[in-house]
């Protein structure tokens, strides 16, 4: 395992992973990371990365902090009346709060990381021993706090004092002694803890005390006076005492520990697992990696693939993806090519990728990538000459390829760089067919790199096999890194060495030596690799020519229901002044009726009442020109009484309030408010809803408008312009299509035109004109609809 780690650098992705832990702890759980061997652990760890990191990218990142190593402290708790020293104690509450602040964190946010609580739920906050450790030690001085106890207390107050006491008797010596000039520095200081005084070399007799100290030079004594002996010496003794009652005090705090040591072993534990997840998701940030599925079916389904260590090193825009399926039809891949275009990179990723999957870690591939539980992987890759072992590197290959030959099935992934190299070509070549026969028969996953015509001839004669490469710039003669599968790969040998120089003749004299087969097989390859590129230039510019369309159809979409709106508005204009004329019209009818009552029939107002219904008259005909109320199809049902119906003679509508009398009439409650007597033979079911209405145009207006515009002379923004005002007035006439004259000068007024044209909501198409229509100097458009009538939409 060590060996295949190094093989495809999976020791580097576990250093980088074990440098985003905190802790000690962490560092080992991430070096000690192996493949899963069952697919339902292998999702739980996958899943836990992923609500750590939702946590971190969209939440605030968990409280992980570095915490000390507590092992050996954790061992020497375990021994009966043992005594931890005061830093680990210090250590020790340091763990507790970083304990206590992810119990609190993780408990908030359980019903986010259903898979990740599995782990933090069995965190043990021991507030209990936190705060008595608290209170006896001060984390900053790392000293036993007085508080610990009143007895420490005591004795601390005691030292304070006597050495206050012992201070005055020095100060008032040190200003005796001064006065005679025996002091070789007018200061207290200190000596074996003692107060003392520096005394001159040539007066110490004057001086009754005992000596502590002699300078370097001899010329100072340190003399402690014999009038502060007793109080130095009661220092010591309280001072003593005081360390007597901090072991007391450091031992019972031990004992407290001992009691929690269960509960603290069992935190480390999961404090080491959290921090080696929350690595995991680091390390997934940073590669911008997902969490790949894990199928039951063996397979190595990649896409938007990058090597992780390339995408750290150069870049997400400089490693380029690839795209690569193993497992479904195809179970062989031959990747073939140039040297130094990518192969043996392109081999590394997918073993490398598959490795760091299985493992339970993001890959940076795309989401939908998916990867079966496989049993083995076998990677044969770079110079495996064995000095220890004395193997060429001919035979540590083949040693590598008989190991898979003996295990590999189909939950294997087998990779070989160069497959049947070191050898004679002819017969390295039949051992690689042979052993990739065995295992495409098998199934098992298998990609394999050559320079060898046999292998590529194999792969497209073989089912289950396919051919691959990664492409090569012929313009350049540069690899792109980008993998193709399904198309070989030429060597390139002849072409770069014409690029470097090498001479016609030579170059020709090595292609006669290659012979005519190998030559056209090359040259094949060569022609299918120039079609490619070509139509693979033909589909980029395809790309930018739907995003064009795209926006125009977008533009059309905008603009088209704009005009629709602007249409439903003038409509509902339209139906509310047919309506208030209609309510106009029958209150004059009313009251014309009314004033004929009232004055007995008198001629003058009768012929007054005719001439208001006449003016009434004449509104709703000079309306109907130009607003046509929709007349639904004749409704064949009777008429019942409870029905919603339309007025075929003036588009009213409202309910039938009673049932037909002798003479087929019905009394009809009218939307306006008004009722009438009403011939059920001219009314018509109608479905409860706002007016329909359309729009009609008489033929004198459409005579009014010509369906040609002159742009020539004009400006594009002037041309523009016009031709917006002239589409309004076509579709108001009712035109079907349209031409539009703009000469052909430079093309730049047609090149606006058209470009106005196509983003146009009520332009269906156009084109050019024919040669008897004015040839490129004209655009003739259809417009959308094809009748003059126009429907009208619902509200």
């Amino acid at each position: 395992m060590n060996s295949l780690f190094e093989t495809l650098e999976f020791d580097q992705i576990k250093a980088r992973l074990a440098g985003h832990c905190v802790s000690q702890f962490g560092r080992e759980r991430a070096d000690d990371i192996r493949l899963f061997s069952a697919p339902a652990p292998l999702k739980t760890a996958l899943d836990q990365t992923t609500e750590l990191r939702d946590l971190s990218d969209y939440d605030q990142p968990p409280p992980i902090e570095n915490v000390a190593d507590l092992r050996t402290m954790l061992k020497k708790v375990r021994l009966q009346g043992s005594l931890l020293r005061i830093d680990e104690f210090v250590e020790l509450l340091k763990f507790l709060q970083v304990i206590r602040n992810l119990h609190g964190y993780f408990r908030s946010r359980r019903e986010r990381i259903p898979q990740l609580s599995k782990i933090t739920s069995e965190l043990v906050s021991i507030e209990s021993l936190e705060k008595q450790i608290r209170a006896c030690i001060d984390s900053d001085t790392q000293e036993v706090k007085s508080s610990a106890g009143p007895t420490l207390s005591s004795i601390r107050k005691n030292i304070e004092r006597t050495k206050a006491a012992a201070r005055h008797k020095m100060e008032s010596k040190l200003k005796s002694l001064a006065a005679q000039g025996v002091l070789q520095e007018n200061i207290i200081s200190v000596r074996n803890d003692r107060l003392v005084l520096v005394i001159k070399e040539e007066f110490k007799r004057k001086i009754k005390g005992l000596v502590h100290d002699r300078s370097a030079t001899g010329a100072s004594l340190f003399i402690e006076p014999l009038d502060v002996v007793d109080d130095n010496n009661r220092v010591r003794e309280l001072v003593a005492e005081e360390a007597r009652e901090i072991e007391r005090i450091l031992i019972q705090l031990t004992d407290e520990v001992r009691e929690h040591q269960t509960e603290i072993n069992r935190d480390c534990a999961v404090f080491a697992e959290i921090d080696f997840v929350n690595a995991k998701a680091l390390l997934s940030r940073s590669l911008k990696a997902f969490q790949p599925h894990i199928t039951e079916e063996p397979v190595v389904d990649l896409a938007g693939a990058r090597h992780p260590l390339l995408l750290l090193r150069m870049g997400e825009n400089r490693a380029v993806p690839m795209d690569i399926c193993l497992g479904a039809e195809t179970h062989t891949f031959i990747i073939s090519g140039p040297n130094a275009g990518g192969k043996t990179v392109a081999l590394k990723t997918v073993g490398l990728l598959t490795l760091m999957g299985l493992c339970g870690l993001h890959i940076p591939a795309q989401p939908h990538s998916r990867l079966g539980l496989l049993k083995n992987i076998f990677a044969n890759i770079g110079d495996q000459q064995s000095l220890e072992n004395d193997l060429s590197t001919f035979s540590s290959h083949l040693a590598g390829l008989k190991d898979v030959a003996e295990r590999a099935d189909n939950a294997t992934l087998v990779l070989v760089d160069e497959i049947g190299s070191g050898t004679d070509p002819e017969e390295g070549m039949a051992l690689a067919v042979s052993l990739l026969e065995q295992l495409t028969r098998r199934r098992v996953l298998t990609i394999v790199t050559t320079h060898q015509s046999p292998l590529k001839a194999f792969a497209y004669e073989t089912e289950g096999a396919e051919n691959a490469s990664l492409e090569f710039d012929l313009a350049t003669l540069q690899p792109t890194y980008r993998f193709r599968a399904g198309i070989p790969g030429s060597s390139y040998a002849f072409e770069i060495a014409q690029r470097m120089g090498l001479s016609d003749e030579l170059i020709q004299r090595a292609r006669e030596l290659v012979g005519a087969q190998k030559g056209a097989l090359e040259g094949l390859i060569l022609e299918l690799e120039e079609k490619v590129q070509h139509f693979k230039k033909l589909s980029a510019e395809a790309n930018v020519k739907e995003t064009e369309y795209r926006g125009l159809l977008k533009l059309y979409k905008e603009r088209y229901q704009k005009l629709r709106a602007e249409t439903n508005a003038i409509r509902r204009q339209a139906v509310q002044e047919a309506e208030a004329l209609l309510k106009e019209s029958n209150a004059a009818v009313e009251g014309a009726v009314r004033h004929i009552r009232e004055s007995g029939a008198d001629k003058e107002v009768v012929k007054q009442s005719r001439q208001v219904v006449e003016s009434q008259k004449k509104k709703v005909a000079k309306l109907k020109k130009q607003t046509a109320i929709e007349s639904p199809p004749k409704q064949t049902e009777p008429i019942s009484k409870g029905d919603y119906v339309r007025w075929s003679e003036n588009g009213a509508t409202g309910y039938v309030i009673s049932m037909p009398d002798k003479k087929g009439r019905v009394m009809v409650q009218y939307d306006s408010g008004m009722k009438m007597q009403t011939p059920a033979s001219t009314l018509e079911k109608a479905k409860k809803k706002k007016a329909r209405a359309s729009v009609r145009f008489t033929a004198e207006q459409e005579k009014s408008y010509k369906n040609e515009i002159d742009l020539r002379g004009m400006m594009s923004e002037e041309a523009l312009d016009a031709l917006e005002q002239f589409l309004d007035e076509a579709m108001l006439a009712g035109f079907h299509s349209i031409s539009i004259v703009h000469g052909k000068g430079t093309g730049a007024l047609r090149k606006a035109v058209a470009r106005y044209l196509a983003g146009h909501p009520q332009v269906q198409s156009f084109r050019l004109g024919y040669w008897n229509e004015g040839d490129s100097g004209v655009t003739v458009a259809d417009l959308v609809g094809h009748e003059k009538e126009h429907d009208a939409i619902d509200e």
